[in-house]
């Protein structure tokens, strides 16, 4: 009964807010795969995409020596994020918000939502190893909840295998955001733990509602440009500005 009054309460706030038709869900390249699953996954997205690859090409020509001394700095460092680094300042800012704000983002995150998506943050997250060796914060399956109407997108500047820390989703844990028992879903044989093992170039997008984490990075970096889209009203408002 309790579950049924809260998916009643979440479904109501959504439909005061939002018209979806999702009889068209199928004209949008995302939001099949999003309304269904919570997630997407877009192989060779930059081949397609000219401000992608630009951005994938820019970063190409930063030299490996000057990510390594960003790294071997940022280890000295503790913190609740100490195994991630902030690197959007190395990045063109218009070209950031070039990418962000495409049709192809804005026009898909439109249908998905119902209402008119907004850019929360832009930024560029640099992940390696720490001494630790154990997982937290992001590292543990997690909710969002900045909003209920909420998408995050990861393009993927490096590689990313099992051993430097792929994004992993529980798909359809989106569809009850109030739900935080966790063991339900990895108990379930109907649950999919899917895990976004990637090339540089592919980009893949989340409900970030969902249950999800970055697994615990083992060796090597991963690098990845996320944009953060919202409604006009999240439940924790904006920030003094997008590139972060």
């Amino acid at each position: 009964m309790i579950d049924e009054i809260k998916n009643l309460n979440y479904q109501i706030k959504k439909k005061l807010r939002s018209k979806v038709d999702l009889s068209i869900d199928k004209n949008y390249l995302f939001v099949k795969n999003l309304r269904e699953r919570g997630c997407h996954l877009e192989k060779k997205f930059n081949l397609n995409n000219p401000v992608a690859d630009k951005i994938l090409k820019n970063f190409k020509e930063l030299s490996k020596d000057k990510i390594s001394a960003i790294i071997n700095d940022a280890k000295s460092k503790n913190g609740r994020y100490n195994y991630r680094k902030y690197i959007t300042h190395l990045f063109n800012q218009e070209l950031l918000i070039k990418y962000a704000n495409q049709n192809l983002f804005i026009d898909n995150f439109r249908q998905y939502f119902g209402l008119e998506p907004k850019i929360r943050f832009i930024s560029v997250w640099l992940d390696f190893p720490t001494k630790e060796k154990k997982e937290k914060n992001s590292q543990i399956f997690h909710r969002d909840s900045d909003d209920i109407f909420l998408v995050k997108t990861f393009f993927c500047l490096t590689k990313i295998n099992n051993e430097n820390g792929p994004f992993q989703f529980i798909e359809t844990s989106h569809n009850k955001p109030w739900d935080l028992n966790l063991e339900k879903y990895l108990n379930n044989e109907k649950s999919l733990v899917r895990t976004f093992n990637a090339d540089e170039g592919d980009m893949y997008i989340a409900d970030t509602n969902g249950f999800h984490k970055g697994k615990l990075l083992e060796t090597g970096y991963r690098i990845l440009l996320s944009v953060h889209y919202v409604s006009d009203k999240p439940r924790v408002g904006f920030l003094d500005k997008i590139i972060n």
